[in-house]
């Protein structure tokens, strides 16, 4: 069963209250969380500012840093494993080749946790709005669709709110995709337990997107914090 906690971004501070949640899914004390930074190239800063953050609530930290071949086999032994924010497109390249892909794989269905920001968040949907053509320096682009990993049968898109350009560009390419999109602004995450969800704020006034194309017409509603579950299969 997919568990599931997609974060829109924004600083491990600003999140703390979905962080903390994304812990309490391991239902012990002093979890083994594994960071996958492979987005940011396995950034020393990042992987430090982690692990000192999450350490101090408690948690176990690892880290697999693929740069430097660390063993895949790190994944099996993980409670929680959270996914690190950069660029998506070569974070994906990357796991394919080395197997990660499918040990993540294994992990969500065996019903462990998973959580991650920016590209930690859309990589587990079909299809993410991402920012990877800035990566590759493609002049007057911004974002690009990127096939992702599929886990959850929807398209993602991160910093809704936080990022001028992104909703924008987002409803945009949802007039050529099928089905539903979801745009998280950062301090927002979606949470999947198996096939319902809820939607974590930190505040008030920030939300996720719910965008979809009927043939005709782009339709987008805002959904803000709740605390109850919900059928997933009402965003299809």
């Amino acid at each position: 069963m997919r568990r599931i906690i997609a974060v829109g971004g924004g600083s491990l501070d600003l999140t703390q209250t979905i962080n903390e949640e994304f812990l309490r899914l391991a239902g012990i004390p002093n979890p083994r969380l594994l960071f996958i930074p492979t987005a940011s190239d396995d950034s020393p800063e990042y992987i430090l500012g982690f692990s000192a953050f999450f350490s101090a609530w408690g948690a176990s930290v690892d880290v697999l840093r693929l740069s430097a071949n660390d063993d895949i086999s790190k994944i099996d032994a993980a409670d929680l494993i959270y996914v690190g924010g950069g660029n998506t497109k070569a974070m994906l390249a990357r796991w394919r080749e080395t197997g990660v892909e499918e040990k993540l794989r294994e992990h969500v269905a065996a019903g462990k946790p998973v959580s991650g920001t920016s590209a930690g968040a859309i990589c587990w949907f079909r299809v993410g709005n991402s920012d990877w053509p800035q990566y590759e320096k493609i002049p007057g682009v911004n974002t690009a669709r990127l096939d992702c990993l599929g886990i959850v049968d929807m398209v993602a898109c991160p910093h809704t709110r936080d990022e001028p350009f992104r909703l924008r560009e987002f409803m945009a390419m949802m007039e050529r995709e099928t089905g539903a999109g979801i745009g998280l602004d950062d301090g927002v995450a979606i949470q999947i337990d198996g096939d319902v969800y809820r939607i974590l704020a930190v505040s008030p006034e920030r939300c996720a997107f719910h965008v979809k194309y009927d043939g005709e017409s782009l339709r987008v509603r805002r959904l803000f914090g709740h605390d109850d579950f919900r059928p997933l299969e009402d965003l299809g």
